[in-house]
């Protein structure tokens, strides 16, 4: 494949991306053992609610304890993008469910940087498009009843890795990402967006 591809996956306080906090951020290289996967205080401050422990089993003490401050997170992880993002082909970010949920968030840290003087005009220069495996996957695998990311690693025999976990479910995306890729019969980045783009 040209360009790189970066599975992203957040873990968060809570569903709505324009007012809750990201709790964990984890994402890897298409095909590389090079990952990215830090747990995040809140930036609101708030502490997170028992229900999204019971979801995530992330707890305030774990945040408290292991978390580093939004913004060094968020600028360590905007320095690894920028040393592994490819200048010269296209590079895809890659989420399940991301135009509504990952996304968003995405670009809400990018402006947090950008709105605290940490300048990101070198993301700026890539080349990059988002690309929604929710979406991939509805037009690939017509007739489902269930899209979301375990029943497809159920129907792909992809075992689940610490689900709802930021790192575990990047891993299992990765691999679920790949048998679409083999479906569409893709040869490159550019024939995976075109393909999306014309869709939408």
């Amino acid at each position: 494949m040209s360009g790189k591809t970066i599975i992203l996956d957040f873990e968060t306080s809570g569903l709505n991306p324009y007012h809750d906090d990201i709790i964990e951020i984890g994402a890897k290289i298409l095909g590389e053992d090079n990952i990215f996967n830090m747990l995040v205080k809140p930036k609101s401050g708030k502490l997170i609610s028992k229900k999204i422990t019971d979801i995530t089993n992330i707890t305030n003490r774990m945040l408290s304890n292991e978390g580093k401050s939004w913004e060094i997170c968020y600028i360590a992880f905007y320095n690894w993008l920028i040393e592994n993002l490819d200048k010269n082909n296209l590079n895809l970010i890659v989420s399940h469910n991301g135009t509504t949920f990952d996304f968003i968030f995405f670009k809400r840290l990018l402006i947090d940087l950008n709105e605290n003087s940490h300048n990101i005009e070198e993301f700026k220069k890539f080349n990059i498009h988002y690309i929604d495996t929710l979406l991939l996957s509805r037009k690939l695998l017509p007739g489902r009843t269930y899209y979301n990311q375990k029943s497809l690693c159920n129907s792909y025999n992809i075992d689940i890795i610490q689900e709802h976990r930021a790192l575990g479910d990047v891993l299992c995306l990765e691999k679920i990402y790949m048998k679409l890729y083999q479906k569409g019969k893709f040869k490159n980045n550019d024939e995976v967006y075109n393909y999306l783009n014309y869709i939408l």
